[in-house]
């Protein structure tokens, strides 16, 4: 395999909406275990693919900054290698070690100083600030990830010009197709609504006991139609595995949460998922996440 997707850790300092890894902000305690990816457990992954030629620490329900040992997890890929963070954690050291070792970040940063805080929960704007002048500061390359909404599409033009100023390389604007839904504080109160950039739709009505007693149940909610789906299969086609934060070694991301309803999927089980590709019983993670 080319490329390898690694979950550092699943824990995080967020509490973004949107994200699985809480009940749009309100964490359920006991849904899935929060681990870091040991050093250990990551050599002997990496020594399974030694052609590897990109690796990228990108949360799949954690930020990887949160692991106390990415800087050694970084180090051991031998390859061209990147981190995906909301930004405000971390040390100096390890920003601008990141910097001396060519690591490429992502800055995953949604708004400016009034309106970030709005998707990522929790995410101080100043602690945001101090690492990208860290990592640029030491000559890093960094990329400011944007992903829109309405509460912040106004600003992406100041947000663009702001990010030349403080040397980033790139600007990329992101639509992960997440963008609806209430904003609940820890309490599990809502507080807002997190909306499209469009304005095609507005704030709902949402139970959130009900939705809590959802989220432990199960997460698998979409259910595809019966019908045969043509499969453009990430994995495949970018010839990439996923490697969670226990060390296990899976097809990829969307196959690849400890939840109840979605079953973590072995790369060695990747068979028995297409053999559901050409039937009216297409595995569900596969239609919703390649599927059309």
């Amino acid at each position: 395999m080319k490329q390898i997707h690694v979950e550092a850790s699943s824990y995080c300092n967020a509490r973004c909406p949107l994200c699985p890894r809480s009940l749009h902000g309100y964490k359920v305690e006991g849904v899935y275990p929060e681990v870091h990816l040991q050093l250990d457990k990551f050599k002997e992954c990496l020594a399974q693919f030694p052609k590897r030629e990109f690796v990228y620490f990108n949360g799949n329900l954690g930020d990887p900054m949160m692991n106390p040992n990415i800087l050694e997890l970084t180090a051991m890929t031998g390859c061209r290698t990147s981190v995906t963070t909301n930004s405000s954690i971390g040390s100096r050291h390890t920003w601008e070690q990141f910097a001396k070792n060519s690591i490429e970040v992502r800055f995953s940063i949604d708004g400016l100083q009034d309106t970030n805080h709005l998707y990522r929960q929790d995410v101080e704007w100043n602690k945001i600030m101090d690492r990208v002048k860290w990592f640029i500061g030491a000559g890093g390359d960094a990329t400011w990830k944007w992903v829109p909404f309405k509460h912040n599409s106004h600003q992406i033009d100041q947000a663009r010009e702001l990010s030349k100023k403080l040397g980033f390389r790139d600007f990329l604007v992101e639509d992960q197709g997440r963008n609806h839904g209430p904003a609940l504080d820890k309490d599990g109160n809502i507080t807002h609504w997190i909306l499209p950039a469009d304005g095609s739709r507005g704030p709902g009505k949402y139970n959130v006991p009900a939705g809590v007693s959802r989220y432990k149940e199960t997460h698998e909610n979409f259910i595809p139609e019966e019908k045969v789906y043509q499969i453009d299969c990430e994995h495949e086609r970018d010839q990439s595995i996923y490697i969670d934060a226990q060390g296990r070694i899976g097809t990829c991301c969307y196959q690849g949460f400890d939840l109840p309803g979605v079953p973590f999927i072995k790369l060695e089980d990747l068979s028995k998922l297409k053999e559901t590709w050409p039937t009216k019983k297409c595995n569900s993670v596969c239609a919703m996440s390649c599927g059309n």
